[in-house]
């Protein structure tokens, strides 16, 4: 007996604290640092509460099914449709276990969530134990939403950089808290009215907490799902006996607060200035789910598959959204949870999700009187359910939310739908059915625990990584995170990175022997093609990896095949991303560089091909957006090549507007100046670089060229003293400072260097 009552304390008290912790959980040290802690921790509570409900089962010899049968089979055909799914994502690993910034939308997560719905619903015999579970969350809630409204208004209790800024709580966004506020206020307000004396002033001050949040984010969604939450109590709860006359003067005041902000979205001065929330329109995820389910039949019945939003996203958005300042944004949620669920489970998964949304109306209103004795608490059970549903069709959920979601499923059938079921074990084939779930369950969660723990050491080690400015520690950390889970594409994709970064630094380093240079260059490039080449085998729909792999060989073009793999991998970025102008920009880069390899060798049938190709893909990328500047300062670069200085100039000057704090392009249209020797342009166009960088060595060392030229020897010296003092092992600038002392010109005996290629593409590490 002993071991039966340890088991029933692992089953609840595990459910106890999951349901405190997961409000109030961060930890700064992922670059996740609220959802996938709680995901972690979330997910190693519930599977040691289903060990000690499936344990104390077995030694109790009897199972206990609480709830209508239909509920069961309808949590179970959920997990096995979304498990199919999976199976049949054009990505199952990121399916199965989520994204690397996004673990929420995972067959895993929603196992453990409908699994944490069952246990709400069967681990707990009477009402009052609901009820504590109930309010253990509220108490957290409360906390989490006392934590909030001192950090809108700049007082910030963590030391953390994360939690320094007044949108920063831990549940979400300010929009998600206020959603999630709003679907706990009809139960706050029940249990205000329905307790007494310490109790009643504890679940009011919940309610006035949370009320605050909704009120100061002023969120118009939030505002239309309080309305909905509001009617519903007025209709089945006005004129009731056992209910406060107070009762509904506070839904009045609540109605009347909802539907003027709700009518009128004004921000009071006394309100916190929360930054926008930016997310997608409803047309645009429209878009998505049109091109997907258009692509194949799969897509239609089954969806693409959990965890694959941003990857739809890339492939079938608009070209439209390149007009608008996030066009190179990778949203990893749509404009709604549910219409996110129907894009990634299908049409099929859309009818599941839709059914249960009908089960629970259908028994709020045609069951909700049946019980007078529990009445109240059903009425605000089923507001609140019936609130977020709403809500889930114009909103986004994150880990939080969900989890919420499935805890209200569960406690709204635990109270609507109060049959149960007794399975007696007493046979020993029953026996061995429910030993082999005991011991199948244990083994999961020993498997999660590990699994989770050598994961969240992994996303640590990547963020220190990532942070590090020391370009040794970083690559350890990454190799490490991969070490510790080699399932995550960008642990590889950033390793890959940092090896080139590295090798960059090595073929700087003057100390070392030529030979033992090109060995450790050669080693960085091998490490770094390696973890590249890792990424996209694992996540071969991820067009993020395969730009990186396209930078990655773009610079080390020169060896042979690497302008090949360049090219090849921008070709696939451009299949997965056609709307983008982005791999088509670092298409025509790549042939640039070729055509200025072929103009070096003197081969100026092929450096004329290539500039040609180059032209040709780059009028593509400006296609999609015309006023992409990277695409807009490459062509000048390419028609510059070619000779057409005039039409060069007239491209960088249109690009100089489209991006004015971009100094390469000042750099690139001073030096075509220079070589037409229009000295007071170029120097214009230099001091205009200097001005937005003033460490921008390039353009400092060209101006000093430009007084030179001009017979202001004194500012030409200071120029190149500038550029010593950043440049102090240049032995080419201090060449050029000895002509000036002597009365030379600046580049006696020297070739004046030769002009940049510009900038890193934005979508790669710095």
């Amino acid at each position: 007996m002993e071991l039966v009552s340890f088991l029933e304390k692992l089953n609840k008290i595990s459910l106890f604290l999951v349901l405190f912790l997961v409000p109030i959980l961060f930890l700064p040290l992922t670059q996740n640092f609220l959802d996938f802690p709680k995901q972690i921790l979330a997910q190693i509570l519930i599977s040691l509460s289903l060990v000690g409900w499936i344990g104390k089962s077995v030694l109790r010899g009897e199972l206990k099914l609480r709830g209508e049968k239909i509920f069961h089979f309808l949590l179970f055909f959920l997990s096995t449709f979304i498990l199919i799914s999976s199976f049949f994502s054009f990505s199952p690993k990121d399916s199965f276990l989520g994204l690397s910034l996004d673990f929420v939308d995972s067959f895993l997560n929603y196992l453990l969530l409908i699994i944490f719905t069952f246990l709400v619903l069967n681990s707990f015999d009477g009402k009052s134990d609901v009820l504590f579970l109930i309010s253990v969350f509220l108490f957290s809630s409360f906390l989490a939403g006392v934590l909030n409204l001192l950090q809108m208004y700049g007082i910030f209790l963590f030391p953390f950089d994360v939690a320094k800024s007044i949108s920063f709580n831990t549940i979400g966004t300010p929009n998600a808290f206020a959603i999630f506020s709003l679907s706990l206020l009809p139960i706050s307000l029940i249990f205000t009215f329905k307790s007494q004396r310490i109790l009643k002033i504890l679940f009011g001050l919940t309610f006035f907490i949370l009320f605050l949040n909704v009120l100061f984010v002023n969120f118009k969604t939030a505002w239309a799902g309080l309305i909905i939450s509001i009617l519903v109590l007025f209709v089945f709860g006005f004129g009731k006996k056992n209910f406060s006359s107070l009762f509904p003067l506070v839904l009045m005041l609540g109605l009347i607060i909802s539907l003027f902000f709700y009518l009128f979205p004004l921000t009071p001065q006394v309100f916190p200035p929360l930054p926008p929330e930016i997310s997608l329109s409803f047309i645009s995820e429209m878009e998505i789910i049109k091109g997907a389910f258009s692509s194949n039949l799969k897509n239609l019945i089954l969806g693409t598959g959990p965890s694959t939003f941003i990857l739809d996203y890339s492939q079938y958005r608009s070209p439209l959204l390149n007009q608008t300042l996030f066009w190179g944004t990778r949203f990893l949620r749509g404009h709604s949870m549910f219409f996110d669920w129907i894009l990634t489970k299908g049409i099929l998964g859309g009818l599941t999700l839709l059914f249960l949304y009908f089960l629970v109306v259908y028994y709020f209103f045609f069951k909700n009187l049946k019980k007078e004795n529990i009445f109240d608490i059903k009425l605000a059970i089923g507001a609140s359910v019936i609130s977020l549903i709403f809500v889930s069709l114009f909103y986004p959920f994150n880990f939080t939310l969900w989890f919420l979601f499935w805890l209200l499923i569960g406690i709204f059938i635990f109270f609507f739908s109060q049959r149960e079921t007794h399975f007696k074990i007493d046979t020993p084939k029953k026996g061995m059915v429910l030993n082999f779930l005991f011991i199948s369950s244990l083994i999961f969660c020993l498997f999660l625990i590990f699994y989770n723990i050598r994961w969240y050491l992994a996303e640590i080690n990547y963020l220190r990584g990532m942070e590090s400015t020391d370009l040794g520690k970083g690559i350890s950390y990454l190799v490490k995170a991969a070490q510790l889970n080699p399932l995550m594409d960008n642990y590889w994709r950033d390793l890959s990175q940092l090896y080139l970064a590295q090798a960059n630094l090595v073929a700087q380093d003057q100390t070392i022997s030529l030979e033992e240079k090109r060995n450790r260059i050669n080693l960085m490039v091998g490490l770094g093609g390696e973890a590249i080449n890792r990424a996209t085998n694992l996540a071969p729909m991820n067009v993020a990896n395969w730009n990186v792999r396209g930078f990655f060989y773009q610079n080390l073009i020169g060896i042979e095949g690497a302008e090949n793999q360049a090219l090849a991998s921008y070709r696939r970025a451009i299949q997965l991303e056609p709307s983008s102008p982005f791999s088509y920009g670092e298409m025509g880069r790549v042939y640039i560089l070729l055509a200025q390899n072929y103009g070096q060798k003197g081969d100026e049938d092929k450096k004329a091909e290539n500039l040609n190709l180059a032209i040709e893909v780059l009028n593509k990328s400006l296609q999609l957006k015309p006023d992409y500047p990277v695409a807009n300062y490459l062509l000048a670069v390419a028609l510059d090549q070619q000779g057409k200085l005039d039409e060069a100039i007239q491209k960088l000057e249109m690009t100089k507007n489209l991006a004015p704090q971009d100094f390469g392009i000042r750099f690139q249209l001073g030096m075509i100046y220079w070589r037409k020797e229009e000295l007071e342009k170029a120097k214009t166009q230099f001091e205009e670089a200097i001005a937005i960088n003033p460490d921008y060595s390039n353009a400092r060392y060209m101006l000093g060229l430009v007084f030179d030229k001009l017979g202001e020897k004194e500012k030409a010296k200071k120029e190149f003293e500038i550029v010593l003092k950043l440049n102090p092992d240049n032995q080419e600038v201090k060449k050029i400072l000895e002509n000036l002392e002597k009365g030379l010109p600046a580049l006696e005996g020297m070739v004046s260097m030769q002009q940049s290629m510009g900038e890193l593409p934005p979508e790669i590490k710095k």
